[in-house]
């Protein structure tokens, strides 16, 4: 994704990227310390949305995709010290293929840049049937991992980029037609080799694929921090064994460390946008389910890199201004 890199960021926290991400419904956790500056930038070619970001440390994110739209998501292998995709590590040229309303984990180490194609529901599958390229339909149909040849890829996150670099006095109608045209051919000439498709599951995997998104699904609708790894297990159906293999394979930690990782995002979240001025930090931590307030605050500033306090003393002055 060298030309990616090209196209102008802005350096945000962790707490800004992940406010400003668009395209699906999604849930943040940050589960390592930052190691660089998080950023992420959009843009619109008519319908479709492109979508470029640089992930500044380690995290995990779970949501479900737009039911309105199919997407593909990039990585740079380079960069990324470590990818999971669904419990899959996608090597450097490999993509994302996510089709509307589907659910989807990453979980990411150190520092990852990438970039997503969103467009409406069926645009794909038009432009596949125009182009004599219908046997590719099923793109908008299959969740899938597509191993793409690394100079396809090239051309088409170059298209990409190409299109993210111009500035508003040179996004023409014309300009915009010839770009989509340009971008959907790439992005065809990079899906057509079927044989390299790699659709989930797969052979690499017999664990029950519902196991995580069960549990992650049952964890939001809990809203506080008191859960236990026996209640993820009962409602995925499976043991706690099977329970901590699965985490491991999908997500890189364990159902507990999930947890913990999750209250600690959860009472974030809730420092910086909920805290009154009146309010009391140790209220905040309590209604999520924290009982050694010295013990949190530690882990807190060791994950975020300050005290709760500090939070709500930063959020308030930014609201203030």
């Amino acid at each position: 994704m060298e030309a990616a890199s090209d196209v102008p960021l802005h350096s945000l926290s962790f707490d800004e990227y992940s406010d400003r991400v668009i395209g699906a419904t999604v849930n943040f956790l940050l589960t390592g310390p930052s190691q660089a500056a998080w950023s992420v930038g959009h843009c619109n070619l008519g319908s479709i949305v492109l979508q470029f970001g640089v992930e500044g440390g380690s995290k995990i994110v779970h949501g479900i995709s737009r039911p309105d739209a199919l997407s593909f998501i990039f990585q740079d292998g380079q960069i990324a010290d470590r990818l999971i995709f669904d419990g899959q590590i996608p090597q450097p040229h490999d993509f994302v293929v996510l089709p509307p309303g589907n659910d989807f984990t990453f979980a990411s180490c150190g520092i990852h840049r990438w970039l997503s194609i969103s467009m409406p529901v069926g645009l794909f599958e038009t432009f596949a049937i125009k182009t004599a390229k219908k046997h590719l339909a099923w793109v908008e149909k299959e969740k899938c991992v597509i191993s793409s040849p690394a100079q396809l890829l090239k051309c088409l996150t170059a298209a990409a980029a190409s299109t993210a670099v111009l500035t508003p006095e040179k996004q023409t109608s014309t300009l915009h037609a010839f770009s989509t045209v340009r971008l959907l051919n790439a992005l065809t000439a990079a899906i057509a080799g079927l044989d390299n498709g790699m659709c989930l599951p797969t052979e690499k995997s017999r664990l029950p694929s519902g196991t995580v998104a069960k549990a992650l699904e049952y964890t939001r609708g809990h809203k506080w921090g008191r859960l236990q790894v026996a209640d993820l297990a009962l409602a995925a159906d499976v043991t706690s064994r099977t329970l901590l293999r699965t985490f491991r394979q999908q997500l890189g930690v364990g159902p507990a460390n999930y947890l913990k990782l999750r209250q600690l995002n959860m009472v974030r979240r809730a420092l910086r946008g909920k805290c009154e001025p009146s309010s009391k930090v140790t209220n905040i931590m309590s209604e999520h389910g924290v009982t050694e307030f010295g013990r949190f605050a530690a882990e807190y500033k060791a994950l975020f890199g300050e005290r709760p306090s500090e939070t709500v003393a930063r959020s308030q002055v930014q609201r203030a201004r």
